[in-house]
């Protein structure tokens, strides 16, 4: 029981000097150069989904929501379908409780890729799916804080957004 004391006092005091952690972009990435529009799948992990207001639904509109007000097209299945390299949106969030506590600690990991076709340039007829995009969030929040993870995506779909709209300036 000491070790886990000491283990999240741990946790949250890196937490308290910052509460998410992502990769930084110095430069407009190329591959996202002629994008017209991308699929969204939100994928949701987390304990007891829907009992601390969030739901793969809720999550899964609010970036499409957020991608929309940005000016980036959320493509349909069917214009997915017809688009050169088929690309998607990717958000994996995580969720873990990481206390027993009568006000529970969480832990939410928030991953974003652009997934889209690209070939091996030494045998370039060979198409796979690839991330040419990606993004990382670690948020460590208590019961009462738990609206940052759907803050969290729209600022992570916003980024997605503004790197778009710089490649293609």
């Amino acid at each position: 029981m000491r070790k886990q004391t000491l283990l999240l006092t741990i946790i949250l005091l890196i937490a308290s000097t910052a509460t998410s952690f992502s990769q930084l972009r110095e430069y407009p990435d190329q591959s996202l150069k002629g994008l017209k529009g991308v699929r969204v799948v939100v994928k949701y992990q987390a304990p007891d989904e829907g009992s601390y207001a969030l739901s793969q639904k809720q999550l899964q509109e609010a970036a499409e929501l957020q991608l929309k007000t940005d000016d980036i097209k959320v493509l349909t299945d069917k214009e997915w379908s017809r688009e050169p390299g088929k690309p998607y949106f990717y958000v994996l969030i995580t969720g873990k409780r990481i206390t027993s506590e009568k006000t529970p600690i969480f832990c939410f990991t928030i991953a974003s890729d652009l997934i889209q076709q690209v070939s091996l340039s030494r045998k370039p007829a060979f198409k796979t799916e690839g991330s040419t995009w990606n993004q990382d969030y670690t948020l460590i929040l208590s019961e009462d804080n738990l609206r940052e993870v759907t803050l969290k995506l729209n600022k992570l779909a916003q980024e997605f957004a503004q790197s778009i709209h710089d490649a293609n300036k």
